[in-house]
């Protein structure tokens, strides 16, 4: 049971409780006039019909409890008229009224139950300024405690329903981070694949179909290496001295498959982070297959060039383009790139060549 049904159900209880006590008190007291077994009566029968009304409120079943105030309330002034020692209940009326009642009925029926109380202390005590007052400000009283306790409830359970939606919204973010990492992860290892390990058996394919088995075993050799690094987690090299000399061996390579291939380096060396040097060593890679691949190109140019506070690395072919330039490499090439937080740029014109440009910031520059 939450919080506020809980609070609900002991204001019921405690309305109960005041109306047994106020109903005890009037037939005890009605016990003196002249006519008490009809007065018992009457309050037997006002008794029954509330107990009727606050069973199927207890059970859930509110859609007649307008109709059962209304008659409620009607008895009781009935019952007022048989004995005035009853006006007091008009303080349970005003709370259930306000309850139950729309705003504006419940506001009637309230100067209705204040009208009545007067003129039941006016009848028995006579014309007195208390007695005008005080059921009126009792009764006032009452429909104010019934309507601030309305308020808190009510923002109690919109408490809760902000704290129930808070819940979801945190789980359903919780769930697309998890999806977004699981993606991340997918992709990340893909370019892993790609760039590593594919790009061995691209060349061990073309090795072969040009007759090469020395040069085809090598490079079988470095793939077995990469997927050994790989699956221990040392993802590719880690000492930025090597960059220069893997980027010439990659020159080397395509110049021995029969694509003029020229690296050219400048700038100061400097220190690198791991994965900007995996970053670049891998758009290298990507970009130089794509060349053996798609652009027919008769010769490339492959420059590193150090600048203060950036790295840039340019491929440039004369071939004949990449095409669309969508494909997974190049997606992977960005997507590494991107997370060093630099930019690659494909500059690829059917026939007029290919330039592929990645900027990588360094040393906290950008």
């Amino acid at each position: 049971m939450t919080d506020d049904r809980i609070t609900d159900r002991y204001a019921e209880w405690g309305g109960h409780v005041l109306f047994a006590t106020l109903l005890t008190v009037g037939v005890i007291k009605s016990l003196g006039d002249p006519r008490p077994a009809m007065t018992v009566v009457a309050a037997l029968v006002f008794a029954a019909w509330y107990v009727v009304g606050a069973v199927a409120s207890s059970r859930g079943r509110r859609d007649r409890a307008s109709a059962w105030v209304l008659v409620l309330t009607a008895g009781w002034i009935g019952l007022v008229g048989v004995s005035e020692d009853f006006v007091w209940l008009a303080f349970v009326l005003a709370i259930l009224c306000r309850r139950f009642l729309p705003r504006s009925a419940a506001a009637g029926a309230a100067v209705v139950i204040a009208i009545v109380s007067v003129a039941a202390v006016w009848a028995r005590q006579g014309f007195t300024v208390g007695g005008v007052i005080g059921p009126i400000i009792g009764i006032a009283t009452a429909v104010a405690v019934t309507e601030a306790f309305e308020r808190i409830t009510l923002t109690v359970r919109e408490r809760d329903r902000l704290l129930d939606e808070l819940v979801v919204t945190r789980d359903e973010l919780a769930a697309r981070q998890r999806e977004a990492g699981v993606l991340a992860e997918r992709d990340r290892l893909g370019g892993e694949i790609h760039d590593g390990v594919g790009q061995y058996l691209a060349s061990i394919i073309m090795l072969l179909r040009a007759d090469q088995p020395d040069a085809a075993l090598e490079t079988a050799q470095a793939a077995l290496a990469e997927s050994r690094r790989f699956l221990s987690g040392l993802d590719g090299p880690v000492r930025d001295s090597d960059l220069p000399g893997a980027l010439a061996r990659q020159a080397a390579e395509l110049s021995a498959d029969g694509v003029r291939a020229v690296f050219a380096d400048h700038g100061d060396p400097v220190d690198l982070p791991d994965d900007v040097h995996l970053a670049l060593l891998r758009t290298a890679q990507e970009a130089l297959l794509n060349v053996r691949k798609h652009a027919g190109a008769s010769q490339v140019t492959v420059t590193l060039t150090r600048l203060p506070g950036e790295v840039h690395l340019d491929i440039v072919d004369d071939g004949v383009g990449l095409g669309s330039g969508t494909g997974f490499g190049l997606r992977a090439m960005r997507s590494r790139v991107a997370r060093c937080g630099g930019e690659v740029i494909v500059d690829d014109t059917p026939g007029g060549g290919t330039t592929v440009h990645a900027r990588v910031p360094v040393g906290g520059d950008a």
